[in-house]
């Protein structure tokens, strides 16, 4: 399970006790903090088997539910719900407020015996002052949309931030011959490509599988089902938010159709049966689905679903609801196992490796 507090936020943590012997002895002796990635994880070694309810209370209620969906980014944008802060952002303002403390007390005792000891607490105190403060403002931060990869990197990051603040829920999406770039839901021309959207646990993993598919133009990883606009990972993680980690991705339905992307996604999830986990990775966040943009879609998931149904011993828990706002996550989020050194290539038959 991918854990919510950064390997940085822990080298603090050291890095503080360390500071709080300073003050009490009279030697001391350097330790360098070295800050590493926040999107660091861990992973749980349990794994729980979960009853679920039956295939058919996990799919659409009503007949309504689309339309209702389309329009949720508006009631969501209303609810102004709160958002518990996470292990990570508890952490760093513990850490804040301690050091600012020892940093006053360091000042308030210059003067007195062990002057070189006091000075080293001042510097060290000050430094995780400083460090902290910067990384809990990080963490609060809105994702910076407009800045995200675009379509010169097959990200199709950058495009799903336009549709997200627009409160779009896209159904197809075509290229312009003049470079522009419009949705399109009646035109048959050859250039008009799906949208759909997934989730299948961890997305660095998932994304990857579907970067690898001939006829997948476009991929991104982001949060989507979810109760609060603009979600932050940091926020997410926490498990309030409703959001699952999933991914939204342009397809050609010439050359790959919508029936073998689901087949793919079930493919990735060892057991559908499981709610809220794939793999080791467990929580709301961690749920899988299948988000369809339309009928057609729908329909052809519940095929594919329907099969899974008399292969495994239980109900599939892979949720079957229709598209809401697919909010993407943050850059560094965005193609990083390809970033990491793995071939997205098509049909790469490499092991796509999660977590290394």
């Amino acid at each position: 399970m991918k854990c919510g507090i950064s390997i940085s936020t822990c080298f603090l943590v050291v890095a503080f006790c360390l500071a709080d012997m300073n003050n009490k002895v009279s030697s001391f002796q350097m330790v360098t903090v070295t800050q590493s990635t926040s999107q660091t994880r861990a992973r749980a070694r349990t794994r729980t088997k979960t009853k679920t309810p039956p295939l058919h209370l996990l799919q659409m209620q009503s007949n309504n539910d689309e339309e209702k969906n389309v329009e949720s980014v508006d009631e969501d944008n209303n609810k102004g719900r709160f958002i518990l802060p996470s292990l990570n952002q508890v952490l760093l303002g513990f850490l804040f407020f301690s050091s600012a403390s020892r940093l006053s007390e360091a000042f308030l005792s210059i003067g007195t015996d062990q002057i070189e000891t006091k000075v080293l607490g001042i510097v060290l105190n000050g430094a995780l002052n400083l460090v902290a403060l910067v990384l809990f403002f990080n963490s609060v931060q809105d994702i910076p949309y407009d800045n995200l990869e675009g379509f010169e990197l097959k990200s199709l990051a950058k495009q799903a931030g336009l549709w997200a603040r627009s409160g779009q829920v896209p159904t197809t999406f075509q290229f312009d011959h003049d470079g522009n770039n419009n949705n399109n839901d009646d035109d048959d021309d050859d250039q008009l490509y799906e949208v759909a959207t997934f989730a299948g646990g961890c997305f660095w993993g998932t994304e990857l599988h579907f970067q690898r598919i001939p006829g997948v133009v476009a991929t991104c990883v982001g949060y989507t089902q979810g109760d609060i606009p603009k979600p932050n990972y940091e926020q997410v993680c926490t498990g309030q938010t409703g959001h699952t980690e999933g991914i939204q991705l342009l397809f050609q339905p010439q050359q790959c159709t919508y029936q073998s992307l689901v087949r793919k996604l079930m493919s990735t999830i060892p057991d559908p049966t499981l709610l809220n986990q794939v793999g080791n990775d467990r929580g709301t966040q961690y749920r899988h689905g299948i988000y369809f943009h339309s009928e057609e879609q729908k329909e052809a998931a519940k095929q594919i679903l329907g099969e899974y149904e008399g292969r495994v011993d239980g109900s599939i828990a892979t949720e079957l609801l229709p598209a809401k706002v697919f909010w993407p996550a943050e850059n560094y989020h965005q193609r990083y196992l390809e970033k990491g050194g793995q071939s997205a290539e098509k049909d790469a038959s490499e092991k796509v490796r999660c977590y290394g």
